[in-house]
């Protein structure tokens, strides 16, 4: 059993996706795997991540296609 300081919550329960997805204007199928935290982030903002990871720029999502999304 974990044990956590007094007053202070568990951590919340992580999902890890595996993910395949493609930038746009390039030929290139890429995989990542990416974790999303209960009442923080859901499965909609899986190509905000990913595009944030890429470029800095949450808004550049537009640019990325899912291919396949698989929890782990």
């Amino acid at each position: 059993m974990d044990e956590y300081a007094p007053g202070c919550a568990p951590p919340p329960e992580r999902t890890t996706y595996r993910v395949t997805y493609a930038v746009a204007g390039t030929a290139a199928v890429r995989r990542a795997d990416v974790t999303l935290l209960p009442g923080y982030s859901q499965e909609s903002d899986i190509p905000r991540l990913i595009a944030a990871g890429l470029t800095g720029r949450p808004a550049d999502a537009r640019s990325i296609t899912l291919l396949g999304l698989r929890a782990l």
